[in-house]
């Protein structure tokens, strides 16, 4: 994992790809998903579904690809097979890049439970 925060970095599709978790993130995660931003704790707050981890991956890498002017030489359907390579630690460090970026100014944690201790101000 990259140590900036919101970017991860794994070997996937035969090569090493960069996910960024920024404002172009979440506006084409929620797109894909057909959502609002409204509404993006829900996605995992039942446990998260195959589409929505597919899309996250996705959508990082897209995101990080067009920022970079990179050609796009994948769809979802690459990331969902390329997906069936990757084991749960990455998968647990991407949602765990994805929680530590920043939306509108605000630490987002879409819903998924943090550490009682990072709200409490020692």
């Amino acid at each position: 994992m990259t140590k900036q925060r919101g970017y991860y970095t794994l070997k996937i599709g035969g090569k090493n790809r960069t996910l960024h978790f920024s404002m172009n993130f979440w506006a084409t995660y929620t797109d894909l998903l057909g959502i609002s931003l409204d509404e993006i704790g829900g996605v995992f707050e039942k446990g998260v579904s195959l589409k929505a981890i597919i899309m996250l991956v996705y959508a990082g890498i897209l995101t990080y690809d067009q920022e970079n002017k990179k050609e796009i030489d994948y769809d979802n359907f690459d990331v969902g097979n390329w997906l069936e390579d990757v084991g749960s630690e990455d998968i647990e460090n991407i949602i765990k890049a994805m929680t530590e970026s920043r939306i509108l100014g605000n630490d987002l944690n879409a819903g998924i439970q943090r550490n009682s201790n990072d709200t409490k101000k020692k």
